[in-house]
């Protein structure tokens, strides 16, 4: 059973004392048995016992946290307690079992049905067993007539046993896969009118944690269980589900008609709306499926002013269709978890839900949840991910686009005037596209007026520190309308430039891109280096040269090509002034292990590149004064008498 919070890991096991160190604990065993009906229901037994080793542990086994649904399930804990180093047993009182609301019930009522189960756990030290077991029953099935599991034998701790049994009624026929199971092989049984699959695994090493990468669901071991044998099955399903939510009522037909006032162009009505849900509907984070399917009424959403993933995309869709644009709901796995696999049908294989309008050229997708994201662009967690479009009864596999560097701009320019003293003054012009602009204006909405002068302040100073701001102006960043997002600087810096007597040395005052060389500090990688999408970081430097100095250094041009990416700084020379320009380019928005050495040499060569980027200015020589003849009215000989 794949858990919603960290505080329960559900399969973890034992390995030799190295782990001691790295790990919080390790699952003594995880056992789970799943029985499945023909109608769609099911039931789901799981019993663990997790050894705490260290504080680490301790923290994130002392609570017990087991989500669940009041309208499709039934949850029953049947025992819990601490086995101590010693061997006394400790259960937990009454009072330390708990069901509660989600955090973000407060906000948003329509969503009351969905609960965690807590138990406190009693005495959790290190060297303690937290033990427990628990039934859920799957009482009103999502789907009548089908069902869907999965089942996790690797996370972030070691296991030492880990074991599934599975109960299929005879006759019923499902798609069973396994990932990353080289060498299991299921015992398969028949008994009393079912046919029973067996795993067992054993010493199964902890998943390794590494920055940057793919998601636990994508590298763990597991099973897959889907009754359904097609996607248009999936598609029909949630067509069922979300038919009446997508009709508009008075209350949508009333607002796009207010929304949409004055345009005559489509385009700009399709852009106005998607940019009113976006930042006027608040988004309740709560993965697909969490808390069930079905999305809530249009009208509703639009009259809460809020709604999860799938009432962002009915309300959308059903504004759209005021003004005649037909658009599709999408059902999506973001890049926190694993990519769809064609081949096993499943709602379970989805954790978001975002909309399309289908075009010519192709689909359109869009994501009102991402309220910083312009029309026609989309957040790096849907990028290049294989979607189930449902368009009427048929269920369309496709791909959302990876959008090419020029797309994701990471940009930099500035005017500079350099004082024979040394002094830099100008202006540096901030300016971000894509995911950048995504992230800048998030940043830039959420901060107050004076976060945002320090926020300008930390940019200034991060091109020249110490360098002094005398005002700054902002791009209108709430429209979505401006896609690019940009800050203007200006003002000096006294101390750029160290001068001598005769020269001018300094560095193209540009962004230096440190940062990079700490995300590949790591010589090696067992995991792909996921970015999440293509980029490109630019800075063009127009500085002006100073009366009376001459280039007497200029670095030559710099140019590398690998296979993730490349880098190029260019030098100009002008008649008064001198161009920098710098492009680093990543073409890939995931790197396997295999590339990872060569994604460790483009970033690093770019940070020793431009921190060896050095010019060196001299003083012309000053000109001798030409010696000019005196001549004095008195010594003009006077004329003979």
């Amino acid at each position: 059973m794949r858990r919603v919070l960290g505080a329960i890991l559900v399969i973890m096991a034992l390995a030799p004392l190295a782990w001691a160190s790295r790990e919080g604990g390790v699952v003594l065993y995880d056992r789970v048995e799943v029985k499945f009906f023909n109608d769609g229901k099911q039931v789901w037994r799981e019993e663990q016992a997790i050894k705490v080793l260290n504080m680490k542990g301790v923290k994130e086994q002392g609570e017990v946290v087991l989500p669940f649904s009041t309208k499709h399930q039934k949850l029953k804990v049947l025992y819990a307690h601490t086995l101590l180093p010693n061997g006394q047993k400790l259960k937990p009182t009454k009072e330390a079992y708990n069901i509660v609301s989600p955090p973000f019930e407060s906000q948003a009522p329509i969503y009351s049905d969905l609960k965690y189960q807590t138990i406190s756990m009693p005495g959790v030290t290190p060297g303690a067993t937290i033990c427990y077991a628990f039934e859920l029953k799957t009482v009103k099935p999502y789907m009548k007539g089908h069902f869907w599991a999965a089942n996790y034998f690797q996370e972030r701790y070691p296991v030492k046993e880990s074991s599934m049994e599975v109960r299929i009624p005879s006759g019923r026929k499902v798609i069973i896969k396994a990932y990353h199971m080289e060498g299991v092989n299921p015992q398969i049984t028949r008994e009393k009118g079912y046919v029973v699959y067996r795993w067992k695994v054993t010493h199964v090493p902890a998943l390794e944690e590494e920055p940057s990468m793919p998601p636990t669901d994508e590298l763990a071991k597991k099973v897959v269980i889907t009754s359904l044998s097609s996607w248009d099955q999936v598609a029909q399903w949630y067509r069922s589900l979300a038919l009446n939510a997508l009709k508009p009522d008075k209350r949508v037909r009333e607002a796009v008609k207010e929304i949409t006032r004055g345009d005559r162009d489509r385009g700009d009505a399709i852009s106005r709306i998607y940019n009113f849900v976006a930042q006027n509907i608040r988004y309740v984070g709560m993965e697909f499926g969490i808390n069930g399917y079905k999305p809530h009424k249009a009208g509703e959403v639009l009259e809460n002013r809020y709604g999860d993933c799938k009432d962002h995309a009915t309300l959308l869709i059903a504004m759209l269709s005021v003004i005649g644009v037909k658009a599709y709901p999408v059902l999506i796995p973001t890049r926190d978890i694993a990519d769809t696999d064609p081949s096993l049908p499943t709602p379970g294989a989805f954790n978001h839900e975002i909309a399309a309008i289908k075009t010519d050229k192709g689909f359109i997708f869009m994501d009102t949840t991402a309220e910083v994201t312009p029309f026609k662009n989309l957040p790096p967690g849907d990028q290049g991910r294989r979607v189930l479009v449902v368009e009427g009864k048929k269920g369309i596999l496709t791909r959302t686009p990876l959008f090419p560097p020029t797309s994701n701009v990471e940009g930099y320019q500035s005017q500079i005037h350099i004082t024979p003293q040394g002094t830099l003054m100008g202006t540096l012009t901030f300016f971000y596209r894509g995911a950048y602009a995504d992230s800048e204006r998030y940043t830039l909405i959420t901060a107050t007026p004076q976060a945002i002068k320090r926020h300008v302040e930390r940019l200034a100073t991060s091109i020249t520190p110490g360098f002094s701001v005398e005002s700054y102006h902002i791009s209108p960043y709430k429209d979505l309308d401006h896609p690019q997002v940009s800050i203007t600087i200006r003002g000096k810096d006294r101390l750029y430039a160290t001068p001598t007597a005769h020269l001018l040395i300094l560095h193209p005052p540009a962004p230096a891109y440190t940062r990079l060389a700490s995300l590949v500090a790591s010589k090696s990688r067992t995991y792909p280096f996921v970015v999440g999408y293509k980029m490109t970081k630019k800075a063009r430097v127009v500085l002006h040269i100073p009366e009376g100095y001459r280039v007497y250094l200029i670095p030559e041009d710099y140019r590398f090509h690998n296979d993730v990416g490349s880098l190029r700084i260019l030098w100009r020379k002008g008649e008064r002034s001198i161009q920098f320009t710098c492009q680093l380019v990543l073409d890939r928005a995931t790197i396997p292990a295999e590339l990872y050495g060569q994604l460790r040499e483009l970033f690093n060569l770019t940070v020793k590149a431009l921190k060896n980027q050095v010019l060196i200015l001299e003083k012309l020589p000053q000109r001798k004064a030409e010696a000019i003849p005196f001549k004095s009215k008195l010594s003009k000989r006077p004329k003979a008498s």
